[in-house]
Order: structure tokens, then sequence, then C-alpha cells
């Protein structure tokens, strides 16, 4: 009618037309059995150490270039059992956080398997026979939903968040003059990895660091935690400030002492999608200087 000058029709009318006609014609679909059905998938919570694991791989762009970073980790505890990068996201890149997952537990794959999704890397013959070869279990998670593999995707965040830190530490500190640009990558992922695993607690694990409950420390840990906290909260005649609020705040953060990729990494926190940000402003590195990134979009 509208083509033709026939009639006019509301936008309202309209959009109703459209979702009747989508409609039968979504039942003419089903009664015909065109689109098979959804399989049934059983989502299993490990209740121990060493029962799931979950792999996985992000991109982390310094430099002007992106680089893939797998990683491997102990869904019950977070705990990362290997990490490694390279310019390619390939299967022998994926290949290698498993060699040091098993290297770490004596050639001993998780009790029960390990969780992957449907990446090309993942559905590899090679990976296939890295798997079998260590008598691991490899269950694939449904396609387009990575939320089943949650634990692994929701760690990624924080994996870049502290990568992201680490480097620019480290390029502060010249620690790693005289390597490849990979080279320093994989480093910066290898002390990040750390990081996660001994030094950051976490809240789901009441406090404590990954690494405490994967070894075993989990209990003492707590104690010691909470015996601090008492000690602290019993202390009587607590001397005042010498300083000010504002003195004692710059003296921590000691931003004057930064660089300039350290201090905008830093502050790309404090606004909407960092990585992004941090991301973006990476990959527009020329020649030593990084390309200012406005605080807003």
């Amino acid at each position: 009618m509208l083509y033709h000058e026939l009639g006019f029709i509301g936008m309202r009318a309209y959009d109703q037309i459209k979702r009747n006609v989508k409609r039968l014609l979504s039942q003419e679909v089903s009664r015909r059995g065109l689109v098979p059905g959804r399989e049934f998938y059983e989502h299993v919570r490990a209740e121990k150490v060493g029962e799931i694991w979950a792999e996985d791989f992000t991109e982390v762009t310094v430099e002007g270039r992106t680089f893939k970073a797998a990683v491997l980790q102990d869904t019950y505890d977070t705990y990362y059992m290997g990490a490694a990068a390279d310019s390619r996201a390939t299967a022998v890149l994926v290949g290698r956080p498993v060699d040091q997952a098993l290297e770490k537990t004596d050639g001993k794959g998780p009790e029960k398997f390990l969780l992957s999704d449907n990446g090309s890397q993942y559905i590899s013959a090679a990976h296939g026979r890295l798997l079998t070869s260590a008598e691991i279990v490899q269950r694939r998670i449904p396609a387009c939903v990575p939320q089943y593999n949650g634990c692994v995707e929701a760690g990624m965040r924080d994996l870049k968040s502290v990568f992201y830190n680490v480097w620019e530490q480290r390029v502060r500190e010249r620690a790693d003059e005289g390597k490849s640009l990979l080279e320093r990558v994989e480093v910066a992922l290898s002390e990040t990895v750390r990081l996660m695993n001994e030094e950051i607690p976490r809240p789901r694990l009441q406090g404590v660091t990954p690494a405490d409950v994967h070894h075993g420390r989990r209990e003492a840990k707590r104690q010691q935690v909470q015996a601090y906290r008492a000690r602290e909260s019993s202390r009587r005649d607590i001397p005042p400030w010498d300083r000010s609020y504002w003195q004692v705040l710059k003296s921590a953060v000691n931003a004057g002492q930064m660089t300039s990729g350290e201090l905008l990494t830093k502050l790309a926190f404090f606004c909407s999608n960092p990585l992004r940000r941090i991301a973006r402003r990476n990959r527009g590195f020329v020649a030593g200087l990084t390309a200012p990134v406005p605080l807003r979009d």
C-alpha cells in the first residue's frame, strides 16, 4: 500500500504487522522442524582443587602491536596453571599453558574435564592429540554462550588490568632492555600471573589468594588475616597524623615519578571502558610516543 501510494499506515500498526508476520513464519518453521533444537548442556561447578580446568585466550596491545595471551585456569580457586603469549592464536600457543599445567601436576590432568570454547585452536586435531596424550577429557561449551566458561572469561578482564600496569612499571624500570617485544610481553604476562596467583587476594575467596587455596594454606592465611584485624581494631592511643590527608595521598600515589605511559594507564581505570581505552592508545604507539586519548569518547 505504501509503495503504490494506495494508502498509509501508522508506525505502531506497521510494527504490529511485522511482529505478527514474524510469528506466522516462526510457527511454520517450527512445524516443519527446519531449525534443530538446542543441545542440552549441564553446567558443572568444581567442588575442590584439580577437578575442572578452563582454557581461553585474549588480546593485549602494546607499542602498536597486538598479541594473543592464552591461559589455563583451575576453576575452583581461579588459580592460573599456565599462560603463554604469541603474535598469533594457534594450536601451538593454546597448547603451551596445558604443558605448563601438566608440569605442575606431574602429568596429571583435571579429575573431571577441561572446559574450552569452540575456537578453531581448541577444536584442532593438534590440540586434541595433546589432550588425548595426557588423558584429559575436553568439554566444549555451546557455541556463542561464553557464560558457560564464565570463570576464565571473567578473569580475563582482571588479568588484562594487572598486565597493563605491570607492563608500564617494567617500562619505567627498564627491566627488559635488549629483549624483543614478544619476549617483553611474555615476561610481563608471567609476572602478571604470579601477582594474580600469589599477591592479590580475591573477595570470592574471602580475602586470601588463589595460591593459598590451591596449596592448602587457606585456613592458616584466614586466621592470620583475622588476627591482624583484631589486633588493629584493639589499638588505643593512636597518634594523630602529622601530615594532611592530601599530602598522604600524594605520597602514596607518587604520580610525579610515573612515566607518561604509566600515568595514562592508571588514569584510564578511572574512566569508562578502561581496557578499550588503553588498547586504543597502545595501538597508536609510534616511535616511543603514545597518542593522547581524550578522557571522554
